[in-house]
């Protein structure tokens, strides 16, 4: 898949398990032009006869679309809903078609005080790329992974695809500063015509001089500079009343900004082999738990 290819496109990733034999996923997608239900269908369709001439356990697709988009597509060629591998499976969306005094209202009473602080604060926004940026965003990452509970990998592990993103221009990271220290930074990638908030990351005295909020709307203004349609927010809960959602939290933090929800239909599984379907299903949280510890003794 590659940029400027005719819609509709898939990245098919295969693995082959003991076993089971072969399994595909098909992340984020198929991806379709909006509103292309017959484009959707199409794909769907060849995807699900690929499973079935390599006699795969289950092909499943992700695609970033509602319900309402998809789920009559997905029925008729066969998909059932199966486990997720994707955490977001809801956003919070930004039309940015109007003037930017006009986004800027659409936030809430509290966040655009806070975004004012910001600066009030003494806190200085640059944009970046190089190595040092990309350090300090990997320090300040892997400083909010601690304090939230969430996983964060080797600097290996994000380095190559961060420099990769940057390079290409897909991608942008912002750090703020007070004095020389990187206190908050976010990284925004950029989806044809729409600007994602990918990551973001703050340290305890980020946080109490609003930092983040600053970075969020100098983000927001940015994308509507570049000629971005929207800015998606990111993931928040599918149920956004449940306090309990991992991401309620940061979903506070994002709701101030304003957009719209949207809910994602999930993943979907074509299965062109019943039984193996059911055995897998079975044992995936064996297998899931195995290659955990295998990997921890590697370390």
């Amino acid at each position: 898949m590659r940029i400027g290819d005719p819609l509709p496109v898939a990245l098919v990733l295969w693995r082959r398990l003991p076993v089971f034999g072969p399994m595909a996923y098909v992340p984020r997608g198929p991806v379709v032009a909006p509103g292309d239900r017959d484009g959707l269908a199409h794909a769907l369709e060849a995807l699900a006869e690929l499973a079935r001439e390599r006699r795969a356990v289950l092909l499943k697709v992700d695609p970033e679309l509602t319900p309402e988009e998809a789920a009559a597509q997905l029925d008729h060629a066969g998909y059932r809903r199966g486990p997720d591998i994707q955490p977001v499976l809801a956003t919070l969306v930004i039309d940015l078609a109007p003037d930017l005094d006009a986004v800027l209202a659409g936030l809430e009473k509290d966040t655009r005080w806070s975004v004012r602080q910001s600066a009030k604060r003494g806190v200085v926004i640059r944009e970046a790329g190089d190595e040092a940026a990309l350090r300090s965003f990997y320090e300040l990452y892997r400083t909010t992974g601690g304090r939230a509970g969430f996983i964060t990998r080797t600097w290996e592990y994000y380095a190559l695809v961060w420099r990769t993103l940057i390079g290409d221009g897909l991608a942008r990271l912002r750090l703020a500063y007070l004095g020389e220290r990187a206190v908050a930074a976010a990284m925004t990638w950029r989806c044809g015509g729409r600007e994602l908030y990918m990551y973001g990351a703050s340290s305890d005295e980020g946080r109490r001089c609003y930092a983040s909020y600053g970075l969020q709307w100098e983000c927001i203004a940015g994308a509507k500079a570049s000629g971005a349609h929207t800015y998606d927010l990111g993931g928040i809960p599918l149920d956004p009343s449940r306090k309990d959602d991992p991401m309620y939290g940061p979903y506070l933090f994002k709701k101030g900004f304003g957009g719209s929800a949207r809910a994602y239909v999930g993943a979907h599984d074509a299965v062109p082999r019943e039984l193996a379907y059911r055995s897998f299903l079975a044992a995936e949280p064996l297998y899931t738990r195995a290659l955990q510890l295998l990997g921890r003794g590697a370390r």
